[in-house]
């Protein structure tokens, strides 16, 4: 009982600090400030809403299958996975380059934040080309190297022309010959931005 009644205010102390916490973030946002009642009340509410909605029986629990998407190159080659993030709000992109070998070990990691208004091809274009220049300060030579983007992943291959605002980063990772790699690409479309009138 006493370890019951000690479970039970941990999680009222929690559940406080977290409501606290996000009252305060939505005013740094510009949203309104909640009086202490009204964090206490939601706070006194939201653990028996909690339990009843991850505890209901009327919803059978599925188990996920986790498989690896991952897969090792040939030995004694290494895979360079590459990626690029827009923050649209920050007028800047993110990138990263993470290489493994044969066995998975991490042989290197990159991310890098570019303070430009890129868009999601250029971020591509960019994360591409770090991933080719970061595998080669390193020392490697032999390397799959592998992204997600479409667009790119076409373009490198020669098997489309890539778009003018990502052109000389194409033709300058093409200079790059003396590097022998091999192109994959992710099954993860490029995302094309629309909207419906």
């Amino acid at each position: 009982m006493t370890d019951r009644v000690e479970e039970d205010k941990l999680v009222q102390i929690v559940t406080i600090a977290w409501a606290l916490w996000c009252n305060r973030n939505k005013v740094r946002n510009g949203r309104k400030r909640k009086t202490g009642m009204e964090i206490t009340r939601w706070a006194a509410t939201y653990p028996a809403k909690y339990t009843a909605a991850t505890e209901s029986t009327s919803f059978p629990r599925q188990t996920l299958e986790l498989r690896s998407l991952w897969t090792p190159p040939a030995a004694p080659s290494f895979k360079v996975n590459v990626d690029g993030a827009v923050f649209s709000s920050q007028g800047a992109v993110g990138i990263g380059v993470l290489i493994r070998d044969d066995e998975g070990r991490v042989e290197g990691a990159l991310s890098k934040k570019i303070m430009a208004p890129l868009g999601a091809v250029e971020a591509e274009a960019k994360a591409f080309e770090a991933g080719i220049l970061f595998a080669k300060d390193i020392g490697i030579q032999e390397f799959i190297l592998k992204g997600d983007s479409t667009i790119i992943y076409k373009a490198l291959c020669d098997t489309s022309s890539p778009p003018t605002t990502v052109k000389p980063v194409i033709t300058g990772m093409h200079a790059l010959e003396e590097i022998p790699c091999v192109i994959e690409q992710a099954f993860i479309h490029d995302v094309i931005a629309f909207s419906h009138n």
